[in-house]
């Protein structure tokens, strides 16, 4: 079975998976790699492509699996999700459609139409990584650190206080309030396996001795080149037109695809080419990407 990659709005990041164990997140991230630029049509899978997904370890019966299946929606039933948009407050459940069949051995799944734009038509602002690599690793900790890691791959850092930290990683109260159980129950795990994996690398941070946050560092990546194919699907709508940016240049774009700050991070190169939304709609942009970067004052 080829690699699967994982795609999803770096908002799911702000998310904290409670009471997810390291198979109910492989069960997640196995989804979310097969659902994403799928819209909202239903995704079937066959529990042996699943197990494949998963690299499961474990010998579960089809029965098992499929306890681990529904207890991975229900914990996500009992999550809260929220995000802010134009100052509101959204509540939402990701998915709309969650059939198990331990007989059949199979799983549908069907996207929330609201919320399928965390999953699908991403161009900036977005968390990739492999399946693979992310199933292999063992501990719940290593698995949330890393996804979380992923998003800040471009730039090689994380910075984070520690109460957020124990947040979002789900982290028990009376773990977070104990360093040493901290340290050896959360960070250990992730140095272990996330370490050689990405070049990790611990600054702990101190407020009057006490210890206040993190800062991870790893290696840099540089983002592949956005498959622009289902940006392509849309220009029978809106076939793009060049448009000026005053003071830049010109980008070849549609009318909903333009945005003029993102135009000038085009320009300046503050945003990567892979992640650039121009340059994933149509190649030419791509010849000017970053042009002023190399402007010499």
């Amino acid at each position: 079975m080829s690699n699967e990659i994982v795609k999803f709005s770096n908002q799911f990041n702000n998310v904290a998976l409670k009471k997810f164990d390291a198979v109910h997140l492989d069960v997640l991230m196995a989804i979310a790699s097969r659902v994403r630029e799928k819209g909202t049509a239903t995704v079937e899978f066959s529990f042996e492509e699943l197990r494949g997904l998963m690299r499961l370890r474990k010998d579960l019966t089809n029965r098992q699996l499929a306890d681990k299946i529904v207890q991975t929606n229900a914990r996500l039933l009992a999550l809260n999700y929220m995000f802010e948009d134009s100052g509101k407050i959204i509540q939402f459940a990701l998915f709309t459609k969650f059939v198990t069949d331990p007989q059949e051995a199979t799983l549908a799944v069907g996207v929330n139409e609201e919320f399928a734009f965390l999953l699908n038509d991403l161009t900036s602002q977005f968390t990739r990584f492999e399946l693979a690599e992310f199933a292999d690793l063992k501990s719940k900790y290593a698995k949330e650190f890393y996804r979380r890691a992923k998003q800040y791959r471009s730039s090689g850092s994380w910075k984070i206080s520690r109460d957020e930290f124990c947040r979002l990683l789900s982290v028990p109260k009376s773990t977070a309030e104990q360093v040493r159980d901290l340290n050896k129950r959360v960070l250990k795990p992730i140095i272990e396996e996330c370490g050689p994996l990405l070049g990790l690398k611990i600054e702990r941070q101190y407020v009057k001795r006490r210890l206040s946050g993190f800062v991870f560092t790893f290696a840099r990546e540089t983002p592949p080149v956005i498959d622009a194919r289902p940006v392509e699907a849309r220009k029978a709508e809106d076939a793009g037109h060049w448009t000026s940016v005053a003071g830049y240049g010109e980008v070849f774009t549609t009318t909903e695809l333009f945005d003029v700050t993102a135009a000038r991070d085009h320009f300046d190169g503050t945003v990567e080419a892979g992640e650039c939304r121009f340059c994933a709609f149509d190649a030419r942009n791509r010849e000017h990407h970053a042009q002023n970067a190399r402007k010499l004052f």
